[in-house]
């Protein structure tokens, strides 16, 4: 993770790199969940902590939601991407027009690919292929290196079975 971001440059998209590397990250969540959050999403709880609202996902067919915890170094990022863009509504990742200017949102297909990018910037051959689905593999691993219970992992990673979280622990 840390050194995806490093080889992030401190203009628009390397800004916007980032985020996308931390939103990832944090959120555990499907590149078509991230690329869904909007500045709206996120909410400051009553104890002062940050959440991402996930208003449906894969495993939540109908919508209810759910709160993501998230830190305190990705709401600024979101603050210094919101800045950047002149922006307070809508999705928060965006695409790029040649001209650097942002569309409407960013597709889910391009998260690979934005991946790959900084993969080999990084110079990262040696750990195969990263994409979307590592966003839940690499996070789920930190948090079992960190002692979580598997219950938590599940619940934060949103898996409903045991044997689906193990299979990407395993991997």
């Amino acid at each position: 993770m840390r050194k995806l971001q490093a080889v992030c440059d401190d203009g628009i998209v390397g800004l916007h790199n980032r985020l996308l590397l931390q939103l990832g990250y944090e959120s555990m969540r499907r590149r078509s969940e991230i690329c869904a959050f909007r500045f709206d999403d996120v909410k400051t709880l009553p104890n002062g902590k940050h959440a991402l609202l996930l208003r449906k996902s894969k495993t939540d067919q109908f919508g209810e939601g759910k709160l993501i915890p998230i830190s305190d170094e990705l709401v600024e990022l979101i603050i210094q991407w919101k800045d950047k863009i002149k922006q307070t509504d809508g999705v928060i990742l965006r695409s790029f027009k040649r001209d650097l200017s942002v569309r409407e949102s960013l597709d889910p297909a391009a998260v690979n690919k934005i991946l790959r990018l900084l993969q080999r910037k990084a110079k990262l051959r040696d750990i195969g292929e990263i994409s979307g689905h590592s966003f839940h593999v690499g996070a789920a691993v930190d948090l079992l290196d960190k002692g979580v219970p598997l219950e938590r992992i599940m619940l934060r990673g949103g898996w409903k079975s045991e044997n689906t979280a193990l299979r990407y622990l395993r991997n």
